[in-house]
């Protein structure tokens, strides 16, 4: 059983229906279950071989509203345990701690049995902001998260260190386990300017392209204003960004503000990402925080120049003027500079994409990633029943 809140566009979101397809694939009875509801992404559910989709579709109530908060706590739990009872699975993985922690508990009252393991998937790091109040209370959650968990798998060296160190997580039980990209939609892309022509961009220019969620954590708007310097010295530039998300209105206010309107296209959520990457001829990914960005391994994979921000496990995947560049995490002129060197070096431009082409299908590819993660969830299973 994964489980996983909805099926909204996500690095968690993929990575769990991703597992659950391979799984499926490899000969294992795969279950998703989702907390809120459903999603774009349940298209990419091969429920052709089996996977099972089992929608709670329970919303949660803001805390601040303590009545509602508390019925929906009540209602979430029957409703996950009778999930449990019903589908008695072997184990359960989770990829939200929130989850995790429901979970564990579901696993405590139902008593479907002692030696159900839970795995949990971290993709971001413990602790992303000010250590506030808010911030306490929510890394003393992770901790008793954790506490219940069989083993974790951390998407990247930088999130393991960080359960280790913030949380006190024993180092034997943390496992890396660096995201994937299933390559067959990459198997066979149409040329650059066919993907330009259908997403009706302009043929001759240069395109830049960003793809995620459109949340505080990307830091689009740095990349909004680096292009407005960008573009002094290359106006036939283009920019454009795949995604939606609650901050769009900021995007957009950024964009009118900077006068860059005419070079900008806000391409919203998309079915067919490969085909809007085979348009772009640079990637960028301006995030301030990250775990392993899935989006930078796709435009990878793609065989595009990747320009990201060396945060988290970014710099585990690209290795700095070998598979890509890297700048510091908030430095909009080392991203203007960065854009502009190669937009004027076809050369370097070429020999990045080649190269990190070369690293995504070797190592990042589904097979390869499924195969390591069925042998942890084996190890979970064996340990259990131990």
């Amino acid at each position: 059983m994964q489980v996983i809140p909805d099926l909204r566009v996500g690095g968690a979101e993929r990575v769990a229906v991703t597992l659950a397809n391979g799984l499926a694939e490899s000969g294992h009875d795969a279950l998703l279950l989702t907390i809120r509801g459903s999603g774009p992404q349940e298209e990419l559910l091969r429920k052709d071989i089996g996977v099972q989709l089992h929608v709670l579709g329970i919303q949660r109530a803001p805390i601040r509203q303590p009545i509602a908060f508390a019925r929906g706590v009540r209602k979430l739990r029957t409703s996950f345990d009778n999930a449990l009872n019903e589908f008695q699975p072997d184990i359960v993985q989770t990829h939200i701690p929130e989850d995790d922690l429901l979970a564990s508990d579901s696993v405590r009252r139902t008593g479907i049995g002692v030696h159900v393991p839970l795995v949990h998937s971290l993709h971001f790091h413990l602790h992303r902001e000010k250590m506030d109040l808010r911030g306490r209370v929510r890394l003393h959650m992770f901790k008793r998260m954790l506490n219940r968990t069989r083993s974790v798998w951390a998407v990247s060296g930088a999130v393991a260190r960080a359960i280790e160190e913030r949380a006190s997580y024993p180092a034997d039980r943390i496992s890396v386990l660096h995201n994937c990209v299933d390559l067959r939609p990459y198997e066979q892309l149409p040329s650059r300017p066919e993907a330009k022509a259908a997403l009706g961009l302009p043929p001759d220019a240069p395109l830049v392209l960003s793809v995620g969620r459109l949340h505080l954590a990307k830091n689009f708007p740095m990349l909004v204003r680096a292009s407005a310097e960008v573009l002094r010295v290359h106006p036939k530039a283009h920019f454009a960004l795949v995604g939606e998300g609650d901050e769009r209105a900021k995007i957009e206010a950024e964009i009118m503000r900077q006068g860059v309107s005419e070079s900008w296209t806000l391409l919203g959520q998309r079915p067919d990402v490969p085909h809007c990457l085979a348009a772009a001829d640079s990637f960028v990914q301006p995030s301030d925080w990250e775990g392993c960005p899935i989006a930078v391994v796709e435009a990878m994979a793609a065989g595009l120049p990747v320009i990201a921000t060396d945060v988290a496990g970014v710099g585990e995947v690209i290795k700095h003027e070998t598979h890509g560049l890297l700048i510091p995490r908030g430095d909009e002129a080392e991203l203007s500079a960065t854009l502009l060197r190669l937009l004027s070096d076809s050369e370097t431009s070429a020999r990045l994409a080649s190269s990190a082409k070369q690293l995504a299908w070797a190592h990042y590819n589904l097979d390869a990633y499924i195969g390591r993660a069925v042998s942890g969830l084996r190890a979970a299973l064996e340990v259990a029943h131990a």
